[in-house]
C-alpha cells in the first residue's frame, strides 16, 4: 500500500500538477522516490534473510536481470522508437548510447535515473548485507549516514565535477535509505505506538526545517532525512487503513506493479516531451506541454499511459512463456 502511494507520488511529480512548491509535494508527494528505496532496503533484507546463503547471491543477481534489466530493455526499445520517429533535440544520440543503455544506465532518458540508481544498489546489495551481519546494522546505518550526508554537504562540488545528470544517478546519496529499510525490515509488521509517535515528532522537526527559509542552509538536509520517520508514518497510516478492501486492493496493486508502471508513466513522459516539447529538470518542468496542457489532465494521462504500457509489457511475458512452452529457445522470465 506504501508503494502504492510512493507511485501515485511519481505521478504528480512528473505532471506538476500540485505545484512543485505546495506543501503536499514538500511533505509528502516529492518525497516518493526516496521512500521506494527505504522500501527497497526493507524487502531486500527480508529477502536475504529468508534464503540460505549457499548459492544466495547468484539467484539475486539472476532476479535482478529478469525483474529490472528485462523490463528495462524492453521499455528502451520503445524509447528508441520514440526518438527514432520525433527526432527530439534534447536527445543526443551518441555511438556509445545504445552501449549504457543496455549495462542499465539510462542516460539521456527522462526520468530514467531512478532505474540507473536501482541497478547500482540490486548490484552492491550483496556487500551492504554481508557488511551489516559482520559491523552490525546500527554502524551500518551509521555508516551510510554519513556517506550519505557527504554528498548533501558537498552536492555543488559533486555537481560541479558530474554534472546535474551524473549528481541524479549518483546512488551514495541514499544509501542511508537502504541501511534504515534493512534495519527497519524485522520490526515492520510490529511498529508500536512509540515508534510512531517518535516518527511523528521527528518529521514534524524536520519539516519545518525543511520548509523554513531561515533554516535554508540545513533544508536539504532536512528533507533527505525526513524521509525515514515518514515512511514509518506511512506504514502505520496504511495497516491502520487496510481494513477498507476497496483502498487496500487498490493501494496493493499498484505497488505490486510499481515497477512497471514507473517504467510505463517513464514511456509516456517522454513521448509527451518529444511531441509536445517541454524540459524537466530537478529544478522543476517548464515549457511545452507544460504551459499547453491542463496539467490535472496530464496526469491522467501519464496514469493511464503507465497502466496501458504495463498490460503490453505483461502481454510480452505470456507471449515469451507460450514460446518457450512450445519448445522455441525462448529464456524462463519467471521469477
Amino acid at each position: 500500500m506504501v508503494k502504492g502511494i510512493a507511485i501515485l507520488g511519481v505521478t504528480l511529480i512528473h505532471s506538476t500538477a500540485l505545484g512543485e512548491g505546495s506543501l503536499p509535494m514538500t511533505l509528502l508527494f516529492g518525497h516518493a522516490v526516496p521512500i521506494f528505496l527505504v522500501l527497497f532496503g526493507v524487502n531486500t533484507e527480508a529477502w536475504f534473510e529468508r534464503r540460505n546463503p549457499s548459492g544466495r547471491t547468484r539467484t539475486w543477481y539472476e532476479r535482478g536481470i529478469k525483474r529490472i534489466l528485462v523490463p528495462t530493455w524492453g521499455t528502451l526499445v520503445v524509447w528508441w522508437m520514440l526518438v527514432l520517429i520525433f527526432r527530439p533535440p534534447t536527445v543526443r544520440l551518441t555511438i556509445g548510447l545504445p552501449f549504457y543503455h543496455a549495462l542499465g544506465y539510462l542516460k539521456q532518458v527522462g526520468t530514467g535515473w531512478f532505474i540507473t540508481v536501482i541497478v547500482q544498489l540490486v548490484l552492491l546489495f550483496p556487500l551492504f548485507h554481508w557488511l551489516a551481519r559482520r559491523i552490525g546494522i546500527r554502524w551500518m546505518v551509521a555508516l551510510c549516514g554519513a556517506v550519505t550526508l557527504a554528498t548533501l554537504i558537498w552536492m555543488h562540488v559533486i555537481r560541479a565535477e558530474l554534472g546535474l545528470a551524473g549528481w541524479m544517478v549518483l546512488s551514495p546519496r541514499f544509501y542511508l535509505h537502504i541501511a534504515f529499510g534493512m534495519m527497519l525490515a524485522p520490526f515492520v509488521h510490529r511498529l508500536d505506538r512509540a515508534t510512531v509517535l517518535w516518527s511523528a515528532v521527528v518529521y514534524l522537526i524536520l519539516a519545518v526545517v525543511g520548509t523554513r527559509a531561515r533554516f535554508t542552509a540545513w533544508a536539504t538536509i532536512a528533507n533527505r532525512l525526513l524521509e525515514l520517520p515518514l515512511t514509518i508514518l506511512l506504514l502505520a497510516a496504511m495497516r491502520a487503513l487496510s481494513p477498507l478492501d476497496p483502498l487496500r486492493q487498490s493501494l496493493s496493486w499498484l505497488g505490486r506493479h510499481s515497477l512497471g508502471l514507473y517504467l510505463g508513466q517513464m514511456l509516456t513522459h517522454n513521448a509527451f516531451l518529444f511531441a509536445l516539447g517541454g524540459r524537466c529538470t530537478i529544478y522543476g518542468c517548464q515549457g511545452g506541454l507544460f504551459d499547453r496542457f491542463n496539467l490535472w489532465v496530464y496526469t491522467v494521462v501519464l496514469f493511464l499511459g503507465s497502466v496501458g504500457f504495463l498490460a503490453l509489457g505483461h502481454l510480452a511475458l505470456r507471449i515469451a512463456e507460450s514460446l518457450r512452452e512450445r519448445g522455441l529457445p525462448v529464456p524462463d522470465l519467471s521469477t
